[in-house]
């Protein structure tokens, strides 16, 4: 099967969305891993948004092996960061395979030494990805960030990487003990009310409770983010 030439012709159409969708799966399932990959390059590259690591958890174990040799030769933290999240959003899929666990104690070292980059967008991806596949281990460098860190959205997506985690293998009761003042602490203290929105939200799925709707969160309705504000501080003080 000639990817090249398939991809080629579905640039010359704008990539219409069923022939698109069926090319990615039918990339996945391929033995063509460096060209899949340099298909993701270029997608971030030109920003086309095509999708095209969807199917990339398709090339399994092999996929990550790829992945994790071309970050160990790679310097440039802007490209380390995008390989990273990569990697995180493959092994996110492959929970269920018996390398999963080797591979992310692998990862999740990197990913922690690409946390403090003064890059905000940067962080931004790595506190996000490192939600999908970090372990209790990690639930300090979040609770840490939702009130230190400098950017709003850094703290705001720290606060969803903890809610994150309770789905993906981290036990609920664990993270409500050890992340229920700092939520209190972040909450009350947030000063961009987009970023208090996501806390507010991320807490109350954390915490089986409903505060707020998340089309408010989204619309930044200042009033209802205050009132839930209230709310979530009091019983997150309890």
């Amino acid at each position: 099967m000639d990817f090249k030439k398939r991809y080629e012709e579905l640039k010359k159409q704008n990539f219409p969305d069923s022939e698109r969708i069926k090319f990615i799966a039918d990339l996945g399932a391929s033995e063509e891993i460096e060209y899949h990959y340099q298909l993701i390059c270029t997608d971030r590259d030109e920003g086309t948004n095509l999708n095209l690591s969807g199917s990339f958890y398709k090339h399994d174990k092999k996929g990550l092996e790829f992945l994790f040799e071309v970050l160990d030769n790679e310097d440039n933290e802007n490209l380390k960061v995008f390989i990273a999240y990569l990697m995180a959003e493959t092994l996110s899929k492959l929970r269920h395979r018996d390398f999963y666990v080797e591979f992310c104690n692998k990862l999740i070292p990197v990913m922690t030494s690409l946390i403090e980059t003064k890059d905000a967008i940067l962080r931004q991806k790595i506190i996000i990805s490192l939600g999908w596949i970090g372990s209790s281990n990690e639930i300090d460098i979040f609770t840490k960030k939702i009130s230190e860190d400098k950017d709003s959205l850094c703290r705001a997506w720290s606060a969803s990487s903890l809610m994150q985690m309770s789905f993906h293998g981290v036990g609920k009761k664990l993270l409500q003990e050890k992340t229920k003042a700092y939520f209190a602490s972040a909450i009350a203290s947030e000063t961009d009310l987009y970023a208090c929105g996501i806390m507010i939200e991320s807490a109350q799925i954390l915490f089986g409770k409903k505060w707020i709707s998340s089309s408010a969160v989204e619309d930044v309705d200042a009033e209802k983010i205050e009132k839930a504000r209230k709310s979530a501080v009091r019983f997150l003080n309890k």
